[in-house]
């Protein structure tokens, strides 16, 4: 597949995701949390500083419109919070 055309693929797949995250905000957070706390149990915590700042950035992302303040964040990640279901998640409107 020559180069451009991959670059085309890439672009509509970006847009295509910008596009559920605008429409679906609870969503995206709620699966960005879940990853988050995989990941860092994964790596046992090494890499907190960076999967905080990108939690940041996808928050900051899907903010909804109207609102004075974007989604809170979290308390912790990792076992603690990867164990409970999200309709009983405390840390989250």
């Amino acid at each position: 597949m020559p180069l451009m055309r991959r670059v085309a693929a890439a672009g509509a797949a970006i847009a295509a995701a910008r596009r559920y995250a605008r429409q679906n905000p609870e969503k995206v957070n709620r699966y960005a949390d879940q990853a988050a706390a995989f990941v860092d149990g994964k790596t046992g915590g090494r890499y907190r500083k960076h999967i905080d700042s990108a939690m940041r950035q996808v928050r900051k992302q899907t903010s909804v419109p109207g609102r004075t303040t974007p989604f809170p964040e979290p308390q912790y990640y990792g076992p603690q919070s990867a164990t409970r279901y999200p309709s009983q998640r405390t840390d989250r409107p």
